[in-house]
This record gives structure tokens, C-alpha cells and sequence, in this order.
């Protein structure tokens, strides 16, 4: 069974693709980008998002990340690369105090 999806964001699309060339479903890519764009708007709320996903090294690692300016704002200089080109979401890590990125296939839940 094909399943369409329709959206105006680009950035989705992008993310479904790159996932879906990745893991080889497009079904994983579709839900995988949605999920990402949902922590996303959980991120620049004021409180962060909890999340799961999984390491490079395969380790499995429980975040609890924020976008939201008034947090992270004063550490982003504007100059470098966008990791969303490279197919990973940065976040500020409010346990750890730095930026951190994960692939977006390796995005395992919300919690």
C-alpha cells in the first residue's frame, strides 16, 4: 500500500525523504519526520521536550532539550553551518549546558 502525504513545509519533505532513503520505508521516514517536527515545537516552547534516541556509538540517550531563544539564544553566533544540512537536529541540552545533535533517523520517541 503507497501512502501520499501532502504538506506545505518543505523541511518536512526534505526530512521524509532523507529518512526514507535512509532507512529504506517510507513509512519510517513519514513518521520519523513528524516526530521531528513535533519535538521541535515542543523545543522552542519554554519548558523544552523529553526525548529518546539513539547515539552514533548505538548507545541510547534520554534528553531534555530546548530552542527556545531566552535559554540558548546568547551561545548561537549566526556563523556557522546549519546541522539540518548534514540531516541532524540541534538542540540546547539543558542538563549538559551545550549544544547537541542527533540524525534524524535516530530519533527514537517523545516522551
Amino acid at each position: 500500500m503507497n501512502t501520499i502525504v501532502t504538506t506545505n513545509s518543505t523541511l518536512v519533505a526534505t526530512h521524509i525523504l532523507s529518512i526514507t532513503a535512509k532507512t529504506g520505508s517510507s513509512l519510517m521516514g513519514t513518521s520519523k519526520a513528524l516526530l521531528i517536527e513535533e519535538a521541535k515545537r515542543q523545543m522552542r516552547s519554554t519548558s523544552g521536550c523529553h526525548f529518546i534516541y539513539k547515539k552514533s556509538n548505538g548507545e541510547i540517550r534520554e534528553a531534555f532539550g530546548t530552542l527556545n531563544p531566552a535559554i540558548c539564544g546568547k551561545h548561537i553566533n549566526g556563523r556557522g553551518m546549519s546541522p539540518e544540512n548534514w540531516g541532524c537536529c540541534c538542540y540546547w541540552d539543558m542538563e549538559k549546558g551545550g549544544f547537541r545533535s542527533f540524525k534524524w533517523e535516530n530519533l527514537i520517541t517523545i516522551l
